[in-house]
């Protein structure tokens, strides 16, 4: 995996370098102190996998940055680091995961691990009718139930599957990006734009209900994914 860390604080960068030296797993990194030099290699090209972002650097923003790289569509998993704890809510439309300072390299372990989930996700059979389909977690974005049946919205199409919603929750129970907000739905963690009163408003637009027995869970599981804790 090929790793970027943008932080103006080279005790913060050492920390996490040697975090991430020390994962069981070999990596090429790659340190900016600065925003500016990182942009340049993003612009012209470079990929990283996952970048450790900070959020006050001299030069800019880091939640900006976040947000601008989102939008432009670059596919890097983008950790936010920062003592910034008040952004933990605000964070599903620029960022994977949050993780606040200082960060321990156990945390930075577990983001890195979660990343690999995102890269080479694990797959999953349904039955839909006589088709046999495989998909993965990301590729999921929401299950909603109808009788005995399930709809499993997904990146590619919906699909209709003879299954109920607990044993779809039971399949992806070691991956806890997925948590029901209804008792007819599930949705994946990583596809949430924001909360607006008693619905949850996903990527695409689409709303969905919230119900009161269940916003506490729902919050404390976002809290959860958001500083990196899911697997």
């Amino acid at each position: 995996m090929k790793i970027a860390i943008c932080d103006d604080d080279l005790t913060d960068i050492r920390t996490i370098r040697d975090s991430i030296i020390a994962h069981p797993k070999a990596h090429e990194i790659v340190e900016f102190t600065s925003a500016s030099p990182f942009l340049r290699r993003i612009h012209g090209g470079e990929n990283f996998d996952l970048l450790f972002l900070d959020v006050q650097m001299p030069d800019s923003d880091g939640w900006e940055i976040a947000k601008d790289l989102k939008q432009s569509k670059v596919k890097t998993i983008i950790a936010m680091i920062t003592i910034m704890g008040e952004y933990i809510y605000d964070c599903f439309d620029r960022v994977d995961w949050f993780a606040p300072k200082p960060v321990s390299s156990e945390r930075i372990h577990k983001i890195i691990d979660n990343a690999y989930d995102i890269l080479y996700p694990k797959a999953f059979e349904f039955q839909a009718g006589e088709i046999k389909i495989t998909l993965t977690a990301p590729e999921i974005i929401y299950a909603e139930s109808s009788r005995n049946d399930i709809y499993i919205h997904t990146t590619n199409g919906n699909y209709k599957v003879r299954l109920a919603l607990w044993e779809l929750e039971k399949m992806l129970s070691e991956i806890s990006c997925f948590v029901r907000i209804h008792h007819g739905i599930v949705i994946n963690l990583a596809y949430i734009d924001k909360v607006e009163g008693n619905d949850v408003i996903l990527k695409s637009r689409v709303r969905l209900p919230l119900s009161r027995n269940k916003r506490k869970p729902f919050f404390a599981a976002s809290a959860q994914y958001i500083r990196c804790g899911h697997k």
